[in-house]
């Protein structure tokens, strides 16, 4: 894998994993104080909503950006290891459930938002969407954690995690 693809890799697994763990957490802090000062939890989740909404057009870019490295990465490889494949699955899903979550719940979740005050039927589809969205954004961050572990356990650990750059070589000829 070139040292322009393995940046990008890095990069987009870093977004969609600890970017999108960072999100979970602000948004659940975030509640959490509003909840302390006496805003119903749907109230102050449903202010946070827009968070989410610009956070998943990032983690689409974060996963197409994934998808042409790793596609990249199965074209020039030519020995695949099993922790390899393994990483390739990781980052599919990953990947998959990044389209699903942008894709697939964001866009329903945003039309309904402005209709969940004063539409019951909508503020259950909303609820739903959310309790749905939270298993796909978990399933994202988890497959993206993985992806970005898996080379750690290779036998050239140093040369699979962008050791390639010339502090690294710098650091090992000291």
């Amino acid at each position: 894998m070139g040292t322009f693809t393995k940046i990008a890799r890095t990069l987009s697994l870093v977004m969609l994993s600890g970017g999108s763990a960072a999100i979970v957490f602000a948004a659940v802090v975030l509640v959490k104080a509003a909840t302390a000062k006496g805003i119903p939890v749907a109230e102050a989740a449903t202010a946070n909503a827009p968070l989410f909404i610009a956070y998943s057009r990032v983690a689409l870019g974060s996963a197409v950006v994934l998808l042409v490295a790793e596609i990249l990465d199965l074209i020039t490889n030519k020995n695949k290891t099993g922790l390899s494949k393994v990483r390739y699955v990781s980052s599919i899903i990953s990947i998959i459930a990044a389209f699903v979550f942008a894709l697939g719940i964001v866009p329903p979740l945003e039309e309904l938002l402005p209709m969940i005050a004063q539409d019951p039927a909508a503020h259950e589809k909303f609820h739903k969407l959310h309790e749905m969205s939270r298993v796909i954004f978990g399933i994202s961050i988890l497959g993206a954690f993985a992806s970005l572990l898996i080379p750690l356990f290779g036998k050239n650990e140093q040369t699979n995690v962008l050791a390639s750059s010339s502090a690294a070589k710098a650091v090992e000829t000291t």
